[in-house]
């Protein structure tokens, strides 16, 4: 009888006895499973890239969103500086003892933090207010960027409240309107050590006045607040 020639393999022991079938579905699973590793892998190196990059912006001085997008007072507008009485902060939200420089005040010591006197955060939420808030509040949202729409009417004036309401976006972030007794003048637009008197919503100049001023303060930053 001759003798029968076993042909030479080269699976590897953990494949020998398996069929082509089983040997192909190894393969695929070996396959997944790599995709799978290389999935975690970048899912991993992208959370581990915005730790990184956040933890910058709260660190680093020069990536900070109070750095790259505050482009620092605007000196150079068509409106003088207003006087600067200092920006800060009044310990136990005790009124400032002082006349701030101008009216509505523009700069100058202010509360700070989530509760005040009036029941309001300081700054306060962006947005309209039917009653007034005191410069203690203000400052701090001029502080932070803010345009401050102010009126002062000595009988009721819907048209001008209308007409100041009709200019606040949709989203009022950075804007904050609100009376305020005592104004040398019907409406007073106001920026971080600007202010603009009318007797009437000159939307021209309100408007050339916000181009000029808002977002130019000390620590300006967009916040999308309601």
């Amino acid at each position: 009888m001759a003798d029968i020639k076993r042909k030479a393999t080269t699976r590897p022991e953990s494949r020998r006895g398996m069929t082509k079938g089983q040997i192909r579905e190894e393969r695929r699973e070996r396959s997944r499973t790599r995709q799978r590793r290389k999935r975690s892998l970048l899912m991993f190196g992208g959370i581990l890239f915005a730790i990184v990059f956040i933890a910058a912006l709260v660190v680093s001085p020069n990536l900070s969103p109070q750095s790259t997008g505050s482009r620092g007072v605007n000196t150079e507008g068509h409106i003088a500086l207003d006087v600067d009485d200092g920006r800060g902060h009044i310990d136990g939200n005790t009124p400032y003892a002082e006349v701030y420089s101008v009216v509505p005040a523009t700069s100058g010591p202010h509360w700070a933090g989530a509760t005040t006197p009036m029941g309001l955060p300081s700054p306060a939420r962006w947005g309209q207010y039917d009653g007034v808030l005191p410069d203690e509040i203000l400052i701090h949202n001029l502080e932070h960027g803010g345009i401050g729409f102010h009126y002062d009417c000595e009988e009721e004036c819907p048209e001008i409240v209308k007409a100041l309401d009709d200019l606040l976006p949709r989203n009022p972030s950075q804007y904050i309107m609100s009376p305020y007794l005592g104004l040398p003048s019907k409406v007073a637009i106001t920026a971080w050590r600007h202010h603009l008197y009318l007797d009437e919503v000159d939307i021209d100049q309100i408007l050339e006045f916000i181009e000029e001023y808002q977002d130019r303060a000390p620590e300006s930053l967009i916040q999308n607040q309601y």
